[in-house]
């Protein structure tokens, strides 16, 4: 479960990443369609529907809140939810982003829910959308590529449940809840850096999680895939 929460956390980095260039092209542009900006460049970097309830870039204060941030899993899988954020709030540097440096003073994500979803011929999502992490990752740093990176000085990241199925009996569900409110990591400089919390995060989650009821994914099945994968890298 460790490697499987690992690799979560990883494609939600990339994730965060790019929403991050996103946003910050966003607020150097001025624009004042942002949410629909960055839905649609999130869909056409990821493939996959994305929906904003809301998006405040802050006018007297550098500050961007996001409520209701949703992504759906390609209609292979269903076309059912696969990430819930009800909360990404960011407070960043503005005279760093003018001088060319993308700092970030306070980062704060609230997920509430992870879907992992297996299709009839036995193929996960995560599979899928890891291909496409890659992409989206390189994406970023080309987004990203007129700002050098100078921190990120306090994250705040609540995880609270990760739910695993099958297409085939869409009613049973297991679900992983994890003891992760409000973790504060600071003084993240680098990538390594945030790798390296991606994996803590993991650790504790998976040293929390509890499931609630029966799945019928073969778990040994999945954690094999998982790890084969991960041998690759």
């Amino acid at each position: 479960m460790f490697r499987l929460i690992r690799r979560l956390f990883r494609w939600a980095l990339y994730l965060f990443l790019l929403l991050a260039a996103l946003i910050v092209a966003a607020v150097l542009s001025l624009d004042t369609i942002a949410k629909q900006l960055v839905q649609s460049r999130l869909r056409a970097e990821t493939g996959m529907d994305v929906k904003i309830g809301k998006m405040d870039i802050g006018l007297a204060t550098p500050t961007i809140a996001i409520e209701d941030f949703k992504i759906y899993n390609p209609p292979d899988f269903g076309g059912s939810l696969f990430l819930s954020m009800p909360e990404l709030f960011v407070d960043y540097d503005w005279e760093a982003i003018r001088a060319g440096k993308l700092h970030l003073n306070l980062v704060r994500i609230n997920l509430a829910e992870i879907d992992i979803v297996q299709d009839k011929q036995g193929r996960l999502n995560i599979e899928s959308l890891e291909e496409k992490s890659k992409a989206a990752a390189d994406a970023a740093k080309k987004q990203s590529s007129a700002l050098t990176f100078a921190g990120l000085d306090t994250l705040n990241v609540t995880f609270q449940k990760l739910r695993i199925w099958n297409l085939d009996s869409p009613g049973r569900v297991t679900e992983e809840r994890f003891g992760i409110t409000n973790e504060v990591f600071t003084n993240l400089k680098t990538e390594e850096d945030l790798e390296r919390m991606a994996v803590m995060l993991a650790a504790r989650s998976s040293a929390a999680a509890a499931p609630t009821t029966n799945s019928p994914i073969d778990m040994a099945r999945l954690l094999q895939q998982l790890l084969r994968a991960d041998k690759k890298k």
